[in-house]
C-alpha cells in the first residue's frame, strides 16, 4: 500500500472545489493510505463540506484509512457537527509521541 498526502489551501469553497475532487476521486480507484493536510484550511463552505463528507463516507463504507493533518480546532469541531470525522491527533510524529506516553 502506498501513501499520498493532499494539502488543502486555506480555503475549501466551490470556487476551488473542482481540483481537489479530482485528487480526492483519484485516490478512491487505488489501494493508497491517505493523509490530508488541513493546516492550512480555514473556511469551508457548503460545496466544501459536502465534498469533505462525501468522501469520508466513502472511504468509511470501503474501509480506508485517512489521516488529518494538523485541522484548526474551530474547523475540526465544525466538520464533526456535519458528520466528518477528524482524529485528535495532527501528526504522525505526535500520534508516536502520545503512544510512547502511554
Amino acid at each position: 500500500m502506498s501513501e499520498q498526502t493532499i494539502i488543502l489551501d486555506s480555503e475549501l469553497t466551490i470556487r476551488n472545489i473542482q481540483p481537489i475532487f479530482a485528487q480526492l476521486s483519484e485516490l478512491l480507484a487505488h489501494d493508497e493510505e491517505l493523509h490530508i493536510d488541513a493546516s492550512q484550511l480555514s473556511r469551508v463552505d457548503t460545496a466544501g463540506a459536502q465534498l469533505l463528507y462525501l468522501f469520508s463516507q466513502t472511504c468509511e463504507s470501503r474501509s480506508l484509512k485517512v489521516d488529518w493533518l494538523d485541522c484548526q480546532p474551530e474547523l475540526k469541531t465544525n466538520l464533526e457537527n456535519l458528520g466528518i470525522s477528524i482524529p485528535e491527533i495532527g501528526t504522525p510524529e505526535l500520534q508516536a509521541e502520545l503512544d510512547e506516553e502511554k
